[in-house]
């Protein structure tokens, strides 16, 4: 259990010790949600997963394992930065921590999409059909967590927003109403700043009625821009973790505040639940068996404990089937 009186007081107002704290509680409160999940059981009892998750005709099995291996290969550079903070007693690695954690779930994600044969290959196309996927409930219900609609009226999926629950620092890993406080919060600014962005590409669309270019959206035009981008999910998150990451939060990592060996082992358990997902349905959709000879390839080389361990979880949930 934690609270804001955890962390030192004599910074309060500092936008440094703000961001420091903010990113520690987002990732703690992330990562707790989807370990204790019981993802295993929410694959099982998929209904997607059970009747449809099948190896498409143009599957290309090389593909597939060029995927994974890239996904895995990030995963491991991404593991090795616990190393580096350990040893130079310094965060600034987490620069580049959060882009890995994101291509290694992306990764994933396409190795699924050519497994499932899905066309899509940008990455706003992925990320928005991705998110699809988990508004129709065909991924589980605990890595489906998204926020969608427009500004001021934003609609969670598979997680309830506290209504009366303000505090942004707040964290209590015994009290479920700061941990989802903590997901939605992150999930509506990752909208807002997604929301903003895709206007961009909507100036020249809408005009008013003089002609000119308009500068100020109503709540029509805001509505088309929503439905173009479609929802906001924890992937969307990470990658903007990885933007951020390259550009606007750097100095953010060479902070005092900023606890960066407890951020990088939430952010693996982030990357480990959703990839024991992707690498599920995988295995359904090509059979175990290849996706066995595909990690002993890569294992062979690398020593890739997670990966170890996701591997005889889904051995497990497959022979349940």
């Amino acid at each position: 259990m934690s609270s804001y009186s955890d962390y030192p007081q004599t910074n309060e107002k500092d936008e440094l010790y703000f961001r420091s704290v903010m990113n520690e509680r987002q990732f703690r409160a992330l990562a707790y949600r989807l370990e204790q999940a019981d993802i295993e059981n929410e694959i099982l009892n998929n209904q997607y997963f059970e009747r449809r998750v099948r190896m498409s005709r143009n599957c290309s099995v090389k593909q597939v394992e060029q995927w994974l291996k890239s996904s895995w290969n990030t995963e491991c550079v991404l593991m090795q930065n616990t190393g580096i903070i350990i040893d130079s007693k310094q965060s600034f690695c987490m620069q580049w921590a959060f882009p890995q954690a994101y291509y290694a779930v992306y990764g994933s994600i396409m190795a699924m999409f050519k497994a499932l044969g899905f066309t899509e290959n940008s990455h706003t196309a992925v990320l928005k059909k991705y998110a699809s996927m988990m508004v129709q409930n065909k991924l589980p219900e605990s890595i489906s967590m998204c926020c969608d609609g427009i500004k001021e009226s934003y609609e969670f999926h598979n997680i309830n927003k506290p209504k009366y629950h303000t505090n942004s620092l707040e964290l209590d890993l015994w009290d479920n109403v700061t941990i989802d406080n903590q997901i939605c919060r992150f999930l509506g600014s990752t909208r807002d700043k997604r929301l903003d962005d895709k206007k961009e590409d909507f100036k020249r669309k809408f005009r008013t009625k003089k002609g000119a270019y308009r500068v100020r959206f109503e709540k029509e035009h805001w509505q088309e821009v929503s439905d173009a981008l479609g929802s906001t999910t924890i992937v969307d998150f990470l990658y903007r973790k990885r933007i951020k990451g390259n550009y606007e939060d750097i100095e953010t990592y060479s902070s005092e505040h900023f606890d960066g060996l407890s951020v990088l082992g939430n952010l693996l358990k982030v990357v480990n639940r959703i990839n024991l997902v992707n690498e599920t349905y995988i295995a359904k959709a090509i059979g175990y068996k290849n996706l066995k000879t595909i990690a002993n390839s890569h294992l062979e080389k690398v020593d890739n404990s997670k990966l170890r361990e996701r591997l005889t979880i889904t051995k497990v949930i497959l022979d349940a089937i």
